[in-house]
């Protein structure tokens, strides 16, 4: 059973024969649905089927010359809002199944993240269209999380942090595209950081020293441990098993991610400023 299954309010179901009905629900009135051909005798087919505001489940399979269709796997989702511009993201397919891993340098470290609508990719490239994707809008479902106090700040603070986190995006572009002086500059600052992290570590908690973070988590690549400001909330109701669940908008290292979980999985209570730490498996929609 796929675990995120509970962010997206089936906490209960817990063996293939429980998720039948959910299969079919999903194949017989699906939201959307997207075919595209991949071979001379097969198409690939995607359903998505809703069970709440902005969350659901896809189903991927193939459908053969004598129209008999077989699904290859399915995943749960929630649909992001906000489209992000970045530099060039690459687009891997995994090799176990018909899905995509997408990749993209964000700052200091490169962002891994499974991609959601596969059938639209894959149709890009069966036309063989060379464009160059940019644009993505990102989620994540989580499975255990808390809610923390947000860090004290000022105005002043507010405005100084914007300003770093222009420059140092500045001087990440310029060391890309080969800079020495960049990559100089950048390097001292890291180690001014390690400094100042190593002696306030000393009298302050850790998560009054950082703010914000996205941090690979475990040995599968599209996992992170997050760390973001909430900056909205909605409570939704899975309309099949009637469980609650946070659909919240996380601010995170420059990154807006929908972030969808179980009230039953989060400990606190989720506020517009207060922070989000979990685990998250993230997700992206291409712009394509």
């Amino acid at each position: 059973m796929h675990k995120y299954l509970r962010a997206i309010g089936f906490s209960k179901i817990t063996s293939r024969k429980q998720l039948e009905s959910i299969y079919q629900q999903t194949l017989s009135n699906p939201n959307r649905k997207v075919a595209t051909t991949i071979g001379v005798d097969t198409t690939l087919i995607q359903f998505f089927k809703d069970f709440g505001n902005g969350i659901g489940l896809s189903l991927v399979g193939e459908i053969d010359a004598s129209g008999s269709l077989s699904i290859e796997h399915y995943f749960p989702y929630v649909i992001p809002q906000y489209a992000m511009e970045m530099d060039e993201i690459k687009v891997e397919k995994h090799c176990d199944k018909d899905s995509y891993a997408g990749v993209c340098d964000e700052l200091n470290m490169s962002l891994i993240f499974f991609v959601q609508n596969i059938a639209d990719y894959t149709k890009l490239n069966w036309f063989s269209r060379k464009k160059v994707i940019n644009c993505v809008m990102l989620s994540g479902l989580s499975s255990e999380g808390v809610i923390l106090l947000p860090l004290a700040k000022t105005i002043q603070d507010l405005i100084y942090e914007k300003k770093s986190t222009q420059e140092r995006s500045e001087l990440m572009r310029a060391a890309k595209s080969g800079d020495t002086d960049a990559l100089e500059t950048l390097a001292l600052e890291d180690i001014d950081m390690a400094n100042s992290v190593a002696r306030r570590t000393y009298t302050e908690d850790v998560l009054s020293i950082v703010d914000t973070s996205l941090i690979p988590y475990g040995v599968e690549c599209e996992h992170y441990a997050i760390l973001g400001t909430i900056r909205s909330v909605k409570i939704i109701k899975n309309t099949v098993t009637n469980e609650l669940l946070y659909n919240m908008v996380i601010e995170c290292n420059n990154l807006i991610i929908n972030i969808c979980i179980n009230t039953k999985d989060l400990q606190g209570e989720p506020a517009p400023g207060r922070r989000f730490r979990g685990i998250v498996w993230l997700q992206g929609h291409l712009v394509i």
